[in-house]
C-alpha cells in the first residue's frame, strides 16, 4: 500500500508539473486572435474604395458664369489606423454656361472640371454604425470650356440591317467658336458622414467639399487676368 501510495503521489506530481507549462501557454492568445481595435472592415484589408455621384456648385466668379452641374467621384483609401487614412481620388463634373453670359442666339457653351487629389482622411467617429470624418489635401485640376454655335442642319445616312431600313436623317451641326483648357494646382477640404449597412463593410456616405483652384495669368483683350476656380460638390455614394 505504501508503494502504491508513493507511486500515485509521484504520478500526481508529474501531471501537475506538466500542466503548468500548458496553462501558461494557453494564456498566451495568438496575435491573430487579439483584438487591436483596428477594425477597418473593408473588402481588402486596410484598403477601402468609394464611388458616388451628386451635384457640383460653382461659386464666386465661376458661379457667375456656369450653372450647377453633375459630378461623379471615385477614390481609394489606405487606412493607416482606424482614425487616419490616405486617399487618392478622381472626380469628373460638367456644367453648362449660363444663358445670360452668352447673349447671342444659337450660341451655347459647356464646361468640364476634373481633378486628381491626394487627401488625408481623419475619422473623427469611425462608422459603428454612424461615422463622421474630415478630409483635405492638394490636387491637380483640369478645366476646359468650349463655346459652340448652331450652324444649321446636316444630312447623315443611317442604315440598320437588323431593321431592314436605310435612310437619311437630319442632325444639328455645331461649329466650335472657341475652346480653352488649363491644368492648375488646387486645394480642397471637406466633411462627410457615413452609415454602415447590413453590419458588413458596405457603408453609405454623404460629403461636401470645398475646392479652390489657383490659376495663372491668362491673356485677354483687356490684359492678363486670373481665372481662379471655386467649386462645392455634394456627393452621395458607397464605401466598401
Amino acid at each position: 500500500m505504501r508503494l502504491f501510495s508513493g507511486m500515485a503521489a509521484a504520478v500526481g506530481l508529474m501531471l501537475l508539473t506538466g500542466a503548468q507549462p500548458a496553462l501558461a501557454q494557453g494564456s498566451d492568445v495568438p496575435p491573430t486572435f487579439v483584438s487591436t481595435g483596428e477594425e477597418h472592415e473593408t473588402l481588402v484589408p486596410r484598403v477601402g474604395f468609394n464611388i458616388g455621384g451628386g451635384v457640383s456648385f460653382p461659386i464666386s466668379d465661376a458661379g457667375g458664369r456656369f450653372q450647377t452641374g453633375g459630378a461623379f467621384q471615385f477614390g481609394v483609401t489606405y487606412n493607416i489606423t482606424k482614425h487616419l487614412g490616405v486617399q487618392g481620388e478622381y472626380l469628373y463634373s460638367g456644367y453648362d454656361v449660363q444663358d445670360d453670359v452668352l447673349s447671342s442666339a444659337g450660341v451655347d457653351g459647356d464646361h468640364i472640371m476634373q481633378y486628381w487629389d491626394l487627401n488625408a482622411v481623419f475619422n473623427v467617429l469611425p462608422a459603428r454604425p454612424f461615422g463622421i470624418y474630415v478630409l483635405g489635401g492638394p490636387g491637380v485640376y483640369y478645366r476646359r470650356v468650349e463655346i459652340t454655335e448652331f450652324a444649321g442642319v446636316g444630312v447623315v445616312p443611317y442604315c440598320d440591317p437588323w431593321l431592314y431600313v436605310c435612310y437619311s436623317t437630319a442632325v444639328p451641326v455645331e461649329e466650335v467658336l472657341g475652346s480653352r483648357s488649363r491644368t492648375d494646382f488646387g486645394l480642397n477640404v471637406g466633411v462627410g458622414v457615413s452609415l454602415r449597412l447590413f453590419g458588413g463593410p458596405l457603408r453609405i456616405y454623404a460629403e461636401g467639399r470645398y475646392h479652390y483652384i489657383f490659376s495663372g495669368n491668362i491673356d485677354t483683350a483687356a490684359g492678363p487676368r486670373k481665372a481662379d476656380g471655386q467649386y462645392v460638390p455634394l456627393v452621395l455614394g458607397l464605401r466598401f
